[in-house]
């Protein structure tokens, strides 16, 4: 039990979790806004990571800044698009807030 402990408290340390929040709300945030100004067209998929991209670089940045281990910067980023995928946008789902959705008839 003990080293399985160790395993979740060494992870937990690794990473940042307000940081993958800050990079997914941030993306969100701007993909949205790019979504409603594209009208009926579909956001695509590099404009998406593109967003992201740079949602992660200014947030690092921002950390870095304030004296955060780069270490732990460069694992959360590494992490920000799996919590992404895995948390937030089943959420955004759940809710009804993600992206528009396009049925093809």
């Amino acid at each position: 039990m003990e080293l399985l402990e160790n395993i979740i408290q060494t992870t937990v340390n690794s990473f940042d979790f307000s940081f993958c929040i800050a990079v997914n709300v941030l993306t969100y945030c701007i993909v949205k806004y790019i979504d409603e100004l594209n009208g009926d067209k579909k956001v695509n998929t590099w404009t998406k990571r593109i967003v992201l991209f740079c949602s992660i670089v200014v947030i690092s940045v921002i950390y870095y800044l304030t004296g955060s281990d780069l270490k732990l910067v460069a694992n959360s980023a590494i992490l920000a698009p799996v919590f992404w995928s895995w948390i937030f946008k089943p959420i955004c789902k759940y809710f009804n807030i993600d992206y528009k959705q396009f049925n093809i008839d």
